[in-house]
Protein backbone atom coordinates (compact mmCIF):
# COMPACT_ATOMS: atom_id res chain seq x y z
CA UNK A 1 0.00 0.00 0.00
CA UNK A 2 1.13 3.36 -0.88
CA UNK A 3 0.10 6.77 0.48
CA UNK A 4 0.77 10.07 -1.05
CA UNK A 5 1.40 13.78 0.64
CA UNK A 6 1.06 16.41 -2.17
CA UNK A 7 3.50 19.37 -1.48
CA UNK A 8 0.27 21.92 -2.35
CA UNK A 9 -2.52 22.19 -0.88
CA UNK A 10 -5.86 24.81 -1.38
CA UNK A 11 -5.21 27.97 -0.16
CA UNK A 12 -7.55 31.07 0.70
CA UNK A 13 -8.59 32.74 -2.54
CA UNK A 14 -7.48 30.71 -4.71
CA UNK A 15 -9.10 28.56 -7.09
CA UNK A 16 -8.77 24.46 -6.49
CA UNK A 17 -8.63 23.93 -10.22
CA UNK A 18 -6.12 21.46 -11.76
CA UNK A 19 -5.60 19.52 -14.84
CA UNK A 20 -3.44 16.24 -14.78
CA UNK A 21 -2.29 14.38 -18.32
CA UNK A 22 -0.81 11.42 -18.89
CA UNK A 23 -0.14 12.10 -22.30
CA UNK A 24 -2.68 10.54 -23.96
CA UNK A 25 -5.69 12.07 -22.08
CA UNK A 26 -5.98 14.97 -19.95
CA UNK A 27 -8.52 15.29 -16.97
CA UNK A 28 -9.64 18.50 -15.26
CA UNK A 29 -10.13 20.46 -13.94
CA UNK A 30 -10.63 18.99 -10.54
CA UNK A 31 -9.34 19.46 -7.16
CA UNK A 32 -5.80 18.78 -5.78
CA UNK A 33 -7.23 15.85 -2.96
CA UNK A 34 -8.74 14.20 -5.97
CA UNK A 35 -5.72 14.14 -7.70
CA UNK A 36 -3.85 12.81 -4.62
CA UNK A 37 -6.79 9.99 -4.42
CA UNK A 38 -6.45 9.08 -7.73
CA UNK A 39 -2.44 8.58 -6.83
CA UNK A 40 -2.99 6.87 -3.99
CA UNK A 41 -5.53 4.33 -6.38
CA UNK A 42 -3.37 3.77 -8.74
CA UNK A 43 -5.53 5.46 -11.54
CA UNK A 44 -3.09 8.49 -12.16
CA UNK A 45 0.45 7.78 -13.08
CA UNK A 46 3.42 9.49 -10.75
CA UNK A 47 5.15 10.23 -14.26
CA UNK A 48 2.05 12.62 -15.09
CA UNK A 49 2.34 16.15 -15.53
CA UNK A 50 0.40 18.50 -13.39
CA UNK A 51 -1.03 22.11 -14.25
CA UNK A 52 -2.95 24.72 -12.12
CA UNK A 53 -5.29 26.53 -13.93
CA UNK A 54 -3.34 29.81 -13.37
CA UNK A 55 0.11 27.94 -15.05
CA UNK A 56 1.37 28.22 -18.22
CA UNK A 57 3.31 25.23 -18.02
CA UNK A 58 3.05 21.61 -16.97
CA UNK A 59 5.10 20.44 -14.05
CA UNK A 60 5.84 16.83 -13.44
CA UNK A 61 3.58 15.57 -10.55
CA UNK A 62 6.76 13.79 -9.37
CA UNK A 63 7.71 17.44 -7.86
CA UNK A 64 4.83 17.66 -5.73
CA UNK A 65 4.38 14.60 -4.84
CA UNK A 66 5.89 12.49 -2.02
CA UNK A 67 5.41 8.74 -2.14
CA UNK A 68 5.48 6.30 0.97
CA UNK A 69 5.26 2.76 0.57
CA UNK A 70 4.21 0.35 3.51
CA UNK A 71 5.87 -3.00 2.45
CA UNK A 72 3.65 -5.31 5.45
CA UNK A 73 0.39 -3.63 4.08
CA UNK A 74 -0.71 -5.92 0.47
CA UNK A 75 -2.23 -3.61 -2.18
CA UNK A 76 -6.03 -4.07 -2.82
CA UNK A 77 -6.54 -6.28 -5.84
CA UNK A 78 -8.64 -3.95 -8.78
CA UNK A 79 -11.67 -5.58 -9.79
CA UNK A 80 -13.14 -3.30 -12.08
CA UNK A 81 -16.67 -2.94 -12.85
CA UNK A 82 -18.68 -4.49 -15.56
CA UNK A 83 -18.97 -1.87 -18.17
CA UNK A 84 -22.83 -2.03 -18.15
CA UNK A 85 -23.00 -0.71 -14.50
CA UNK A 86 -21.22 2.30 -15.43
CA UNK A 87 -23.09 5.38 -16.93
CA UNK A 88 -22.12 5.22 -20.91
CA UNK A 89 -20.33 2.47 -20.44
CA UNK A 90 -17.29 4.28 -18.91
CA UNK A 91 -16.13 5.82 -16.05
CA UNK A 92 -13.97 9.43 -15.63
CA UNK A 93 -13.53 9.19 -11.67
CA UNK A 94 -9.74 9.02 -11.77
CA UNK A 95 -10.10 7.67 -8.15
CA UNK A 96 -11.47 4.30 -10.40
CA UNK A 97 -8.08 1.95 -10.69
CA UNK A 98 -7.77 0.71 -14.19
CA UNK A 99 -4.94 -0.60 -16.10
CA UNK A 100 -2.77 2.15 -18.45
CA UNK A 101 -3.99 2.89 -21.95
CA UNK A 102 -1.61 2.33 -24.48
CA UNK A 103 -0.29 4.60 -27.07
CA UNK A 104 -2.13 2.54 -30.06
CA UNK A 105 -5.12 2.92 -28.44
CA UNK A 106 -5.67 6.81 -27.99
CA UNK A 107 -6.65 8.58 -31.26
CA UNK A 108 -5.52 12.05 -31.67
CA UNK A 109 -8.74 13.97 -31.06
CA UNK A 110 -9.18 11.64 -27.48
CA UNK A 111 -6.12 14.01 -26.32
CA UNK A 112 -7.90 17.23 -27.00
CA UNK A 113 -11.11 16.03 -25.18
CA UNK A 114 -12.10 18.95 -23.28
CA UNK A 115 -10.19 21.52 -24.54
CA UNK A 116 -12.56 24.99 -24.68
CA UNK A 117 -10.45 26.91 -26.78
CA UNK A 118 -7.31 27.00 -29.19
CA UNK A 119 -5.06 27.65 -26.38
CA UNK A 120 -6.60 24.82 -24.42
CA UNK A 121 -6.03 22.42 -27.16
CA UNK A 122 -2.60 23.63 -27.82
CA UNK A 123 -1.74 23.02 -24.17
CA UNK A 124 -3.22 19.40 -24.49
CA UNK A 125 -0.94 18.85 -27.95
CA UNK A 126 2.26 20.54 -26.49
CA UNK A 127 1.79 18.32 -23.18
CA UNK A 128 1.22 14.93 -25.37
CA UNK A 129 3.74 15.57 -27.70
CA UNK A 130 6.44 16.14 -25.25
CA UNK A 131 5.79 13.22 -23.35
CA UNK A 132 5.26 10.91 -26.61
CA UNK A 133 8.52 11.87 -27.93
CA UNK A 134 10.33 12.42 -25.07
CA UNK A 135 11.44 15.82 -25.97
CA UNK A 136 13.57 17.72 -23.79
CA UNK A 137 13.02 21.36 -24.92
CA UNK A 138 9.60 22.56 -26.23
CA UNK A 139 7.79 25.72 -27.07
CA UNK A 140 4.29 26.86 -28.77
CA UNK A 141 4.58 29.98 -30.58
CA UNK A 142 0.64 31.46 -31.29
CA UNK A 143 0.31 33.78 -34.26
CA UNK A 144 -0.81 37.04 -33.35
CA UNK A 145 -1.29 40.09 -36.07
CA UNK A 146 1.89 41.80 -35.26
CA UNK A 147 3.94 38.65 -34.34
CA UNK A 148 4.14 35.49 -32.62
CA UNK A 149 4.23 34.73 -29.02
CA UNK A 150 5.74 32.18 -27.06
CA UNK A 151 2.51 30.59 -24.88
CA UNK A 152 3.61 27.81 -23.60
CA UNK A 153 7.13 26.53 -22.81
CA UNK A 154 8.93 23.04 -21.70
CA UNK A 155 12.40 22.95 -20.55
CA UNK A 156 14.86 23.81 -17.59
CA UNK A 157 14.31 28.00 -18.26
CA UNK A 158 10.36 27.67 -19.61
CA UNK A 159 8.89 29.94 -17.46
CA UNK A 160 11.35 32.71 -19.28
CA UNK A 161 10.44 32.01 -22.45
CA UNK A 162 7.06 32.86 -22.34
CA UNK A 163 5.66 35.71 -23.60
CA UNK A 164 8.92 35.99 -25.29
CA UNK A 165 8.19 37.62 -29.28
CA UNK A 166 9.39 36.14 -32.42
CA UNK A 167 8.99 37.83 -35.67
CA UNK A 168 6.95 36.30 -38.49
CA UNK A 169 10.24 36.82 -41.07
CA UNK A 170 12.14 34.43 -38.65
CA UNK A 171 13.07 31.60 -41.12
CA UNK A 172 11.06 28.87 -39.25
CA UNK A 173 7.85 30.66 -38.81
CA UNK A 174 8.23 31.60 -42.34
CA UNK A 175 8.43 27.94 -43.30
CA UNK A 176 5.73 27.64 -40.81
CA UNK A 177 3.69 30.19 -42.67
CA UNK A 178 3.80 28.19 -46.00
CA UNK A 179 2.66 25.23 -44.11
CA UNK A 180 5.92 23.41 -43.86
CA UNK A 181 7.58 20.79 -41.37
CA UNK A 182 11.11 21.69 -40.54
CA UNK A 183 13.66 19.02 -39.34
CA UNK A 184 17.09 20.26 -37.80
CA UNK A 185 19.32 17.25 -38.68
CA UNK A 186 21.32 16.16 -39.76
CA UNK A 187 22.81 19.57 -41.05
CA UNK A 188 20.11 22.28 -40.09
CA UNK A 189 19.52 24.94 -42.91
CA UNK A 190 18.49 28.43 -41.31
CA UNK A 191 14.72 27.18 -39.97
CA UNK A 192 16.41 24.49 -38.73
CA UNK A 193 18.95 26.52 -36.86
CA UNK A 194 16.24 29.03 -35.57
CA UNK A 195 14.48 26.03 -33.85
CA UNK A 196 17.97 24.63 -32.40
CA UNK A 197 19.03 28.47 -31.15
CA UNK A 198 16.15 28.81 -28.86
CA UNK A 199 15.86 25.76 -27.61
CA UNK A 200 18.96 26.39 -26.39
CA UNK A 201 18.04 29.28 -24.64
CA UNK A 202 15.51 26.98 -22.91
CA UNK A 203 18.68 25.43 -21.22
CA UNK A 204 18.63 22.75 -23.73
CA UNK A 205 21.21 21.71 -26.42
CA UNK A 206 19.28 19.65 -28.80
CA UNK A 207 20.74 16.97 -31.41
CA UNK A 208 17.21 16.29 -32.34
CA UNK A 209 15.02 19.61 -33.02
CA UNK A 210 11.84 19.94 -35.34
CA UNK A 211 8.92 22.35 -36.16
CA UNK A 212 5.18 21.70 -37.01
CA UNK A 213 2.99 24.40 -37.91
CA UNK A 214 -0.61 24.37 -36.84
CA UNK A 215 -2.90 25.30 -39.34
CA UNK A 216 -6.82 26.59 -38.80
CA UNK A 217 -9.36 28.04 -40.77
CA UNK A 218 -6.75 28.17 -43.65
CA UNK A 219 -4.11 30.43 -41.57
CA UNK A 220 -1.19 29.87 -39.58
CA UNK A 221 -2.44 29.98 -36.19
CA UNK A 222 0.87 28.44 -34.11
CA UNK A 223 3.60 26.42 -34.77
CA UNK A 224 4.93 23.83 -32.02
CA UNK A 225 9.06 23.51 -32.20
CA UNK A 226 10.34 20.38 -30.01
CA UNK A 227 13.68 19.24 -29.58
CA UNK A 228 15.75 16.23 -27.32
CA UNK A 229 19.62 15.88 -26.65
CA UNK A 230 19.41 12.43 -28.39
CA UNK A 231 18.67 10.37 -30.30
CA UNK A 232 17.63 11.90 -33.59
CA UNK A 233 14.03 12.18 -34.86
CA UNK A 234 12.72 9.10 -36.08
CA UNK A 235 9.74 9.63 -38.88
CA UNK A 236 7.49 7.46 -36.63
CA UNK A 237 7.62 10.30 -33.67
CA UNK A 238 7.03 12.92 -36.17
CA UNK A 239 4.23 11.11 -37.69
CA UNK A 240 2.59 10.90 -33.76
CA UNK A 241 3.17 14.81 -33.88
CA UNK A 242 1.73 15.69 -37.00
CA UNK A 243 -1.53 13.42 -36.50
CA UNK A 244 -2.09 15.37 -33.21
CA UNK A 245 -1.88 18.66 -35.11
CA UNK A 246 -4.07 17.38 -37.88
CA UNK A 247 -6.84 16.65 -35.09
CA UNK A 248 -6.34 20.12 -33.69
CA UNK A 249 -6.59 21.84 -36.95
CA UNK A 250 -9.72 19.67 -37.86
CA UNK A 251 -11.05 20.85 -34.48
CA UNK A 252 -10.31 24.16 -34.62
CA UNK A 253 -12.27 24.46 -38.19
CA UNK A 254 -14.88 22.53 -36.79
CA UNK A 255 -15.31 24.42 -33.43
CA UNK A 256 -14.68 27.87 -34.82
CA UNK A 257 -11.76 28.56 -33.23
Amino acid sequence: MRSIKLLTEPSAGVVDRWYVSDGATAVGPVGIELIARGLEAGKVPLGSYVRHEAWKVWRPLSELAVVSVDSAAPTPPYHPRPAETIPGGGCDDITQPGRPVFPDEVMPQDVLAGASDLDDALLLLFNAAVVRTGADAGLVHVVRPDGAVVLYAHGPFSRDMVGERTSLVDPALAAAAEGNTVVAEPAPGPAGQAVRDRLLTLGVACDAAWMVPVLANGRLAAAIELGRKAPRLRASELAVVEALVDALSYRADHDAW
